[in-house]
């Protein structure tokens, strides 16, 4: 794709614009970006694209002089925000910061999508990668731009994509060599507008297959099987419930691909059923792609879990405390208590417009709740009748609450199935306030010990 004197307007200077614009502005191309916020970050960012020629507004956009061949646009905007509508209303084709870096690669693209389990995946396959020699990287949704990426890993390589429903809803032309769908449960519905939108934007990653490309898909989703059906490339089966001929699975308690034995479930370092899919569906994804058995199994004997998800924190009396704060829908909290036994649940935050009634199917293991947060009073109503729920207005009190009814063999889980961004700036700053309240619980001589 020649960007030689192209005139590109890329929306939002967050990581992925910031990426964009620079790699826009080394390519050649006439950049203009345009950012609403105006802080510290964004105007340190606006300066140095300033430097390399790009042409910049802060803190609004003015719509009205938005005159370009195409536009790039930030994952994190609705579809409706008046920018948008106002570049649609121009006839300005607009597109992701993935589909611009799809257009220049020159690797193989191995992307990974799903509500739940995509930067743990994304992450044991790019290890799996590079166990298995492959010039290779992570990138995309996982945090760092596929764009940026791209300048690193060239012919003969391959990069494993994290890619999110935002990102994709705006693709022409990204086709992945390997693609991967875990699950598609209710989530973002207050940004799609609903499940149906939400689940065909996932469906929008296998459009641009052929029958030279794999699509790797979950077998016990119900969403994740309809869309396979319609999928060009060569489809190949994941589950952990059971052995799906022509792909993989488990049978007993070994994991098996076409049939063969890879290694033993209790082998794997990541905790619940939802680490097992994850494995499953990476080792699939990279046996698929050509990446030898024994890399494949020396980079799953090695992976330790990511913060954050299904993390232990601490063991204490005997309770072990669980840092699954990631868990920003019901239906990774399901996922998460999967194979667990008395535990007592901290959940709520904000609920981003998804019914919280299906959290009651955490019951059992789910013994007792603590509910949090903006949607506390929701997931009140949602265990009503079936745990008992106790209120908490901080982090620490809630732990403590959690301390009192937990039992010796049992867990307290933080795993809220809400996002966030009522309390905290981001996941990751909530589950690092409850490894402290954790802390704090063992420090105040209510504990033992910690592991």
């Amino acid at each position: 794709m020649n960007l030689e004197g192209r005139s590109v307007l890329v929306v939002g200077l967050g990581i992925s614009g910031y990426a964009t614009a620079t790699a826009l502005a080394s390519l050649g191309a006439r950049v203009m970006v345009t950012e609403s916020a105006s802080d510290d970050v964004i105007e340190s960012r606006a300066e140095r694209l300033r430097a390399a020629g790009a042409t910049l507004e802060t803190g609004g956009h003015d719509v009205a002089a938005l005159q370009v061949d195409f536009a790039i646009v930030s994952p994190g905007i609705p579809p409706d925000a008046p920018v948008m509508r106002a570049l649609r209303s121009a006839g300005v084709d607009l597109i992701s910061e993935i589909e611009l870096a799809a257009r220049v690669a020159r690797c193989d693209l191995l992307a990974v999508t799903g509500t739940n389990g995509k930067t743990t995946t994304t992450s044991l396959l790019a290890a799996m990668l590079a166990e298995g020699g492959i010039p290779s990287t992570a990138a995309g949704n996982i945090g760092r731009p596929l764009i940026e990426a791209i300048g690193e890993v060239g012919d003969g390589g391959a990069i494993a994509v994290e890619v999110s429903s935002f990102q994709l809803e705006t693709i022409r032309t990204f086709r992945p060599r390997v693609a991967v769908l875990l699950n598609v449960a209710e989530d973002h519905t207050d940004w799609h507008g609903s499940f149906e939108a939400y689940a065909a934007a996932k469906a929008k990653m296998i459009r641009n297959q052929t029958t030279e490309d794999i699509f790797l898909y979950n077998l016990d989703d119900e969403t994740a099987s309809a869309i396979a059906e319609g999928a060009i490339a060569r489809t190949i089966p994941f589950s952990a419930a059971g052995a799906p001929p022509g792909g993989i699975g488990v049978a007993g308690d070994r994991i098996v691909w076409s049939g063969d034995d890879l290694l033993g479930v209790d082998d794997l370092p990541l905790l619940g059923s939802a680490g097992l899919e994850d494995s499953i569906a990476a080792a699939g994804a990279a046996l698929a792609y050509g990446v030898e058995r024994a890399a494949v199994l020396r980079a799953l004997r090695g992976f330790r879990p990511l913060s954050h998800r299904l993390e232990l924190v601490a063991e204490v009396h005997g309770v072990r405390y669980i840092d699954d704060s990631k868990a920003t829908n019901p239906h990774a909290t399901l996922a998460a208590v999967r194979g667990m036994s008395d535990v007592v649940l901290i959940a709520g935050g904000r609920s981003k417009g998804i019914d919280l009634s299906s959290l009651s199917g955490t019951v059992p293991p789910v013994v007792a709740v603590i509910a949090i947060g903006e949607s506390r009073d929701e997931v009140e109503r949602a265990f009503h009748g079936r745990a008992p729920v106790e209120i908490a207005d901080s982090m620490g009190e809630a732990v403590r609450f959690a301390s009192k009814l937990a039992t010796r063999g049992g867990s307290v889980l933080l795993s809220p199935g809400c996002a966030s961004l009522d309390m905290y700036q981001n996941y990751a700053q909530r589950g690092e306030d409850f490894a402290r309240a954790v802390k704090q619980l063992v420090e105040g001589g209510r504990g033992d010990g910690e592991s």
